[in-house]
Formats: structure tokens, C-alpha cells, sequence
């Protein structure tokens, strides 16, 4: 099968897949199932990614929590991110998920209850709050936990946040202006957002060997492929930092991953061939982003680049 052919067969498949996303009853099947998260294997490798990376990520960029008021958008299926920030010290956390899982079901509690007894392993410097339990989560937080299961562009909510966070979200959301303005409705005037955003291609289009494969079809066929399923917006790096700084907000800090080889734009969709070759080599993003007036230091920082 050439390659031509291949791209033409997943770009049907995923039309048809978004087409029944169309059809109710398979829309409530689809998103009745977990999306990311699996059901606890007991590995630490799960426990890592799902609960403790981003716990992690703000902890390394001296993000305060002790006491702060912390919103995180879009979750996942389960709050597993969520207990591990109250377990670290925050005063509440408050997740913002259009899509809401099972938080207190018998998957999420086994979540829950391994997040309480491997954490000493994990975090051996933090220990673990009294009156916060696994096994009861999300309950034992009581009024310290609430979720908002409505669009991130739509919420007008009663407080304003401290810290605001989201992982893997921002290359799903479908507004890019508007999930930059959400910001000040959201963080207090001297509060922060820490954004990962992962601009690598999702699902199908990871197998081929040119990562930015993905980027070939116009973006009518793309809509076609994934409007109803939450397919990466192919938004990229350069063009979050515009909407943030148009948005009145600093990007303190940009840490940024880069593919492992040099991005061939011969062969996308018209609107990426005229983007920056710097930008469209980014395959991952983490965004540090205050209000103008709050203090920064910008930088764009490079990491690691990956396949």
C-alpha cells in the first residue's frame, strides 16, 4: 500500500467515525467509555502519568499550592491529578470538564485509594494531609472539590483561581481566542496558568514515520475526520503565544519539546506551508502565563526533542 493510499484510507475511516458520533445512541456509548485512562493495573508507570505528572510539573516550576485555590481543565476521566494537588497542600480544587466521568465510581475509587498508599514512594517530602482519604475521594474533600461540567469557553464562575492548569487539553479546545480570554474570568490578578499542550498527531496518524503526516489534509477535510470527536485542532506553537499575548496575558515561560527531524512543509495543507519552520517543529509545549501587570521573566526554553 503506498502511502498516498494509506493517508486516503484513515482520512475515510475517520470520517465515518465522526459521521456515527452523529447518531445518538452512539454518541452515548462512546463517551460512556473511558477516554484516556484505563481501569488501575497497579503499575507506576499508570500511576505517574494519569495522577502524578502534573502534580509534578508545577511542582518543578515552583508554582505555589500550600493553601491556593487550584482549577484544573479537563480532567479526564477520573480526578486523579486533582487529589494528588489537595494531597500536596492546595486549598480546594475545582475541575472544569465538558465531558464528566465516573468520579465516584468503583474504577475511580480504585484510582484513588492506590494514589493514598503509593505516595510516600512517590512524594516522600510531602506527607499525606489528615482528613483527606483515598478510598472516600472525591467525598472526604468535601466542599474543598467541585466540578464544572460545562465548555471552558462558556463558565462564568463565582471565585476567580489562584493557580489554573490544564494537561494535554489545549490541543483538543476548538476556540484558541477564546480559551486565551477565558483567563480573566478564571485567575486572580496575581495568579498563574500552566498550560502542557501536546502538538504531536494523535491516534492513526502516529504510526507514520513523517509526524506532521497529519497536517496534509485541508482543514474542511479535517473538520469532516473530527468535529465530533475531539480530534487535535492542529493549532500551533506560535500561535498559542498570539492568542495568549492578544489576550493581555505574558508567557513568562514556553519550555518547548521538538520533533527529531526537520519538518518537510512541501506537502501540507496551504495554511501550515506558510507557518514558521521553528513553530511547526514543536511536538510539545508547557506554558507558563501570568497577566501583564503580574511580575515575569519571560523565556522560551528548549528541552528534549522526540520522535
Amino acid at each position: 500500500m503506498t502511502k498516498a493510499v494509506r493517508i486516503a484510507r484513515d482520512i475515510a475511516v475517520d470520517i465515518a467515525k465522526n459521521a456515527a458520533m452523529a447518531v445518538p445512541a452512539m454518541r452515548a456509548r462512546r463517551l460512556g467509555r473511558p477516554r484516556a485512562t484505563a481501569a488501575f493495573a497497579g503499575g507506576d508507570a499508570q500511576l505517574e502519568r494519569f495522577a502524578f505528572a502534573p502534580l509534578r510539573h508545577l511542582i518543578r516550576l515552583g508554582v505555589p499550592l500550600a493553601g491556593r485555590q487550584v482549577a484544573e481543565i479537563g480532567p479526564g476521566d477520573y480526578l486523579t491529578s486533582g487529589l494528588a494537588m489537595l494531597a500536596a497542600g492546595a486549598g480546594s480544587y475545582t475541575a472544569i470538564e465538558r465531558f464528566v466521568g465516573d468520579y465516584r465510581g468503583a474504577d475511580a475509587k480504585a484510582w484513588y485509594t492506590s494514589i493514598e498508599r503509593h505516595w510516600p514512594r512517590f512524594f516522600p517530602h510531602l506527607p499525606w494531609p489528615p482528613g483527606l482519604s483515598g478510598p472516600t475521594f472525591p467525598e472526604s474533600g468535601g466542599a474543598r472539590v467541585e466540578v464544572i461540567d460545562r465548555p471552558i469557553e462558556d463558565i462564568d464562575p463565582t471565585k476567580r483561581f489562584d493557580v489554573l492548569c490544564s494537561f494535554q487539553v489545549g490541543e483538543h479546545v476548538s476556540d484558541l481566542d477564546a480559551f486565551a480570554r477565558m483567563h480573566a474570568r478564571l485567575m486572580k490578578p496575581d495568579g498563574v496558568a500552566v498550560h502542557r499542550v501536546d502538538f504531536a498527531p494523535h491516534d492513526r496518524w502516529e504510526a507514520y514515520d513523517d509526524p506532521l503526516t497529519f497536517l496534509r489534509p485541508p482543514d474542511w477535510i479535517w473538520s469532516l475526520m473530527g468535529s465530533r470527536r475531539g480530534l487535535p485542532n492542529r493549532f500551533r506553537h506560535h500561535e498559542f503565544v498570539d492568542a495568549f499575548r492578544a489576550a493581555g496575558l505574558s508567557v513568562e515561560r514556553a519550555e518547548l519539546e521538538t520533533f527529531a527531524q526537520t519538518p518537510d512543509r512541501s506537502k501540507l495543507a496551504s495554511r501550515f506551508r506558510e507557518m514558521p519552520e521553528d513553530s511547526l517543529a514543536v511536538s510539545a509545549a508547557i506554558y507558563v502565563v501570568r497577566t501583564r501587570t503580574a511580575p515575569s521573566a519571560p523565556g522560551i526554553v528548549p528541552r528534549t526533542s522526540s520522535t
